[in-house]
């Protein structure tokens, strides 16, 4: 019964830079919010990028992966240009330049990548494909007869713009340079005026999406995170506990707390440990400057955890002290899901549509970011008024199931058209 049931639904291949379960993190929550939910209606299909490393994380998830896709395809990471000798470089150079690809300093592109996932989408009928982050766009450019959608966590250019290495000079520097400025040319052929003919682009943003001028088919879905009954009145302090939540392997997060403990840090550290605070530093490779002030009491540097879930139920308020990046910050969006006030720059919280004073507290200085934080933690009655601005802000502006429905629409254009 479940056999012919199968035979009954389209056939999506999805295809992201890692695999995506547990959604413990910004891009997998984003990828999955309104994936998984639509699973028994299509059958999903994975193809990810990773190596043993990935390949032993599905292992240990299996069940969870075995419960929404039918199959998955973990192909191994290419070698990065400064992995590999000059003439491997050349040669890489080369077949980007020729095929037209975007980001050639961080490509995920290979001809193995593209072989497989063509051996992929025979084997399993594949009717229409979900490409997760213009880095994979080239899958529509060798599979074009597939209908697609591309769904843009943000303007990655903005983030991946081919940085030229200050050390290089003469020849090298300008070899390099020839090939950025290509590499940048191509991805904004491709995420900005949809190179690749993507039937539909989808964008976590409106800001992102206006930005974007081709006339193809662009639906705004923003991260929707379901809004928890949480009543912040009742959390128990002290300790009052401040979180910092990001990765510090990206530049803006490493880039952030660095102005964080430099320049802000000092200015209150003082009387948070007089008010009895705790600051939680989760997130993968944290700075060595940041792991020497761990003290075991008062800032504790937690680096990656497998769960959020207890640390949220603990958290009194969220800093976010981002000076530069893009895109929307799921951080704060999975903060106010959970109740939680928020403290940003507003940088931190651009996109949001949230209003400074009313469902968040924006602060640009170092001065008047660390006067916030010890205003917040000494006004109980305005945390709890600001986390209740924010679940209402989620509920009116990021309303989940309006974005299932949005993701299946799309779904029945593409499978349309195959």
């Amino acid at each position: 019964m479940n056999q012919m049931l199968n035979s009954l639904k389209k056939n999506l291949l999805i295809f992201t830079l890692s695999p995506p379960l547990p959604a413990n993190s910004g891009a997998p929550i984003y990828i999955t919010n309104t994936l998984l939910p639509l699973a028994e209606k299509y059958n999903l299909y994975l193809y990810t990028i990773g190596g043993e490393a990935e390949i032993e994380h599905i292992r240990k998830h299996q069940s969870e992966y075995n419960r929404y896709f039918k199959d998955i395809h973990v192909e191994n990471r290419p070698l990065m240009p400064s992995q590999k000798c000059i003439w491997g470089q050349v040669l890489h150079s080369v077949q980007h330049i020729f095929h037209g690809l975007p980001f050639m300093d961080a490509s995920y592109y290979s001809r193995s990548a593209v072989r497989n996932a063509k051996r992929f989408v025979r084997k399993h009928k594949i009717e229409a494909m979900e490409v997760h982050s213009s880095h994979l766009a080239f899958f529509k450019k060798f599979l074009p007869k597939l209908p697609a959608v591309m769904v843009s966590h943000n303007i990655e250019t903005d983030i991946f713009p081919f940085w030229v290495p200050q050390q290089l000079n003469g020849w090298k520097r300008a070899a390099v340079e020839f090939v950025a400025r290509i590499s940048r040319k191509n991805a904004h052929q491709v995420e900005v005026e949809n190179k690749w003919n993507f039937e539909v682009l989808t964008f976590i943003s409106m800001s992102d999406m206006s930005r974007v001028g081709t006339a193809a088919d662009k639906r705004y879905i923003p991260l929707c995170l379901p809004v928890k009954n949480v009543d912040y009145a009742v959390k128990t302090e002290p300790p009052v506990n401040l979180l910092w939540m990001g990765g510090f392997w990206w530049y803006p997060n490493a880039e952030g707390v660095l102005w964080f403990i430099r320049e802000i840090l000092p200015r209150v550290k003082e009387r948070l440990t007089a008010m009895n605070v705790c600051l939680h530093f989760l997130g993968a490779a944290p700075p060595d400057e940041l792991k020497a002030l761990h003290d075991g009491q008062n800032i504790l540097v937690h680096g990656f955890v497998d769960s959020l879930d207890e640390m949220l139920a603990q958290t009194h308020l969220l800093f976010v002290p981002l000076l530069s990046g893009g895109g929307v910050r799921v951080k704060i969006l999975e903060a106010m899901s959970n109740g939680i006030p928020v403290l940003s720059t507003g940088k931190g919280c651009e996109g949001l549509g949230a209003t400074d004073g009313v469902d968040v507290v924006v602060r640009d200085t170092a001065a008047e970011f660390a006067e916030a934080m010890l205003h917040l933690v000494s006004d109980r009655a305005l945390r709890i008024n600001l986390s209740d601005a924010g679940k209402s802000l989620l509920t009116r502006k990021y309303n989940l199931q309006s974005c299932i429905d949005e993701k299946e629409n799309i779904y029945k254009k593409l499978f349309s058209l195959s």
